[in-house]
């Protein structure tokens, strides 16, 4: 435990280190988020065509995306932890190359069993994201620190929509060359961040703080009254997204006919849609309009959106139930997370988050599982209805979520 003359000598610290320090530590870690998220979007338009070459069935591709998060979901909070204790420098780099033999791996992979340790070793090392999240607390001052997180937010929108549209330019030339490309990527921020990324001189215990929490502190945090309904609606409406995710390239292949190229294409169209409103329209609507009622109109849109995707084999639909699923996505997923900022206690807000991240992580286990046995199982539809009816339950719940605009100290403002 630091005193607060030693929490006031480290931020004074900080903010020192961090003038200078500069920009160039902050770009690489934008460029490792960017890498990542790249590579996820590489892989997921293609991963379910690649499995059923390989005589896949439609469940086994389910296990196959949750795969992945199962790997994310175990490693976040050790990477996290670790770099606590070894450093930052030295877990990004360990991570970066794990994520470049993962790639590797898929671009040999010639059976389900290499694929599946493809996808593994890539989760495990695109878990770094806390790290990254650490190294810009370490390294920014208090009123810079926003700034340099939402550095990390915009890595994760820019790669989400250009690993999609890479990927399929990747594909014409095979589909294994998408894990070459992938492998090449992460390779680079290797060598870059080897040769120009320093540690930190003053190191928090930022991973601790988010990740070092007993089994304990979990259980209390989930049956907290006022952080529960806020941490269902993180899980169920992750959980929904991930069904779709996971059958989307599915649906479209056997209903519509589409190419890899053409899928790549169209989770591009989805990634410009959630950026624009993260980007551009979020933070004047969470101004004006509070994030209760965002969340209630984000869960409304995305279940309109998961309704009607299957409904016909019309393209014109098609498009219009993405775009609301997306922009109903990117409206409810920041602000959940800013309401649960707030409604954290301040003393406990990292480790909050820590648990509405693994909730989050789970769905993207569980999700992927039951979308895809649904599909093969119930028919194309099931994933679909599914998600629709999770974001139902979520949109009731909003309305049992607090009024936090105004809020101060995570303290909500009024009961709603």
């Amino acid at each position: 435990m630091t005193s607060p003359e030693t929490d006031s000598k480290h931020e004074k610290l900080s903010e020192k280190d961090s003038k200078k320090f500069g920009t160039k530590p902050l770009l690489l870690v934008f460029l490792t988020v960017f890498i990542d998220l790249v590579g996820f979007g590489l892989i997921i338009p293609v991963l379910p065509t690649y499995a059923r070459e390989l005589h896949a069935s439609d469940a086994m591709v389910g296990l196959l995306m949750a795969s992945y998060s199962v790997m994310q979901f175990s490693f976040t909070p050790f990477w996290g932890r670790l770099s606590d204790r070894v450093g930052r420098r030295p877990i990004l780099l360990a991570s970066l190359f794990a994520s470049s033999v993962g790639y590797m791996v898929w671009g040999f992979s010639n059976s389900l069993l290499m694929l599946f340790a493809a996808r593994m070793i890539a989760g495990a090392g695109n878990a770094n994201i806390a790290v990254a999240q650490a190294y810009v607390s370490d390294v920014t001052s208090i009123e810079n620190r926003a700034k340099g997180m939402g550095l990390v937010g915009a890595a994760f929108g820019m790669g989400f929509v250009l690993g999609p549209a890479i990927g399929g330019i990747c594909a014409s030339f095979g589909l294994a060359m998408v894990g070459f490309v992938a492998a090449a990527f992460s390779l680079v921020d290797f060598v870059l961040t080897f040769f120009f990324l320093p540690e930190p001189p003053n190191r928090s215990k930022a991973g601790s703080e988010r990740y070092g929490n007993g089994p304990r502190f979990y259980l209390d945090t989930v049956r907290d009254p006022s952080l529960k309904v806020s941490l269902a609606i993180f899980f169920i409406s992750t959980f929904a997204f991930a069904n779709m995710e996971t059958t989307l390239v599915l649906l479209t292949h056997d209903q519509f006919k589409f190419t890899t190229n053409m899928n790549s294409w169209m989770f591009t169209y989805i990634g410009v849609l959630i950026v624009m409103v993260q980007g551009g329209l979020i933070h004047r609507l969470s101004k004006k309009y509070g994030e209760k009622k965002l969340i209630g109109v984000g869960t409304f849109l995305a279940a309109l959106g998961l309704l009607l995707t299957p409904a016909t084999i019309n393209l014109v639909v098609l498009g219009l139930a993405l775009a609301l699923l997306a922009i109903g996505s990117g409206i409810n997923n920041p602000s959940n997370q800013s309401m649960l900022s707030k409604l954290a206690p301040p003393d406990r807000t990292g480790g909050v988050l820590g648990v509405g991240q693994s909730l989050a992580t789970l769905g993207r286990i569980i999700g992927p599982i039951v979308g895809a046995t649904s599909y093969q199982f119930l028919g194309y539809h099931a994933p679909y209805w599914i998600g629709t009816v999770a974001m139902v339950v979520a949109l009731a719940l909003s309305f049992k979520l607090p009024d936090v605009g105004g809020a101060k100290n995570g303290a909500p403002a009024s009961a709603g």
